[in-house]
């Protein structure tokens, strides 16, 4: 038997944690806490480090036992030769599917926070360049064509 099934639950547990960091990260954006965003960031790489080492070994299983092409191994090529195989590896199965469906959660989440951190970062730069005396009506075209802001002391009205 091929000896992959601790590989995927150890990548749903991983999976588990990242969607609870991910909970988490909303909840530090929410709070504006920039410590525990830093903190949570170094915790989703570590974690998602570890999810790629995984993967690696599991393509690696997959390629030694012939189930891929050693060249090109595909999810598919595995997905159709699982889809082939006796129930016992209906464990696999059924862990493959969860690890699918948390890892659909962990993307939606990590877009959402993504949108976010977004927002956050317009709403902070508009409150800055208030906070310098610019708006956003007093632009100018730099030598590359791109805009920036000028400062409200070099204006026209202040001349």
């Amino acid at each position: 038997m091929i000896p992959i099934a601790p590989i995927f639950v150890r990548s749903k547990e991983i999976l588990e944690q990242l969607s609870s960091l991910l909970d988490e990260e909303r909840t530090a954006y929410g709070k504006q806490d920039s410590e525990v965003i830093i903190d949570l960031s170094a915790k989703k790489q570590t974690l998602l480090d570890e999810m790629n080492q995984l993967n690696e070994k599991r393509v690696n299983i997959l390629i030694k036992f012939d189930i891929v092409d050693r060249k090109k191994p595909t999810e598919e090529a595995f997905k159709d030769w699982l889809s082939l195989q006796d129930s016992s590896m209906d464990n696999v199965r059924l862990l493959m599917q969860e690890c699918e469906a948390l890892l659909k959660t962990c993307k939606t989440k990590n877009n959402t926070n993504a949108r976010v951190l977004n927002t956050l970062q317009k709403r902070n730069k508009h409150l800055f360049e208030l906070l310098q005396g610019h708006s956003s009506k007093n632009k100018v075209y730099t030598a590359r064509g791109s805009t920036r802001p000028i400062s409200s002391k070099h204006t026209l009205g202040r001349a």
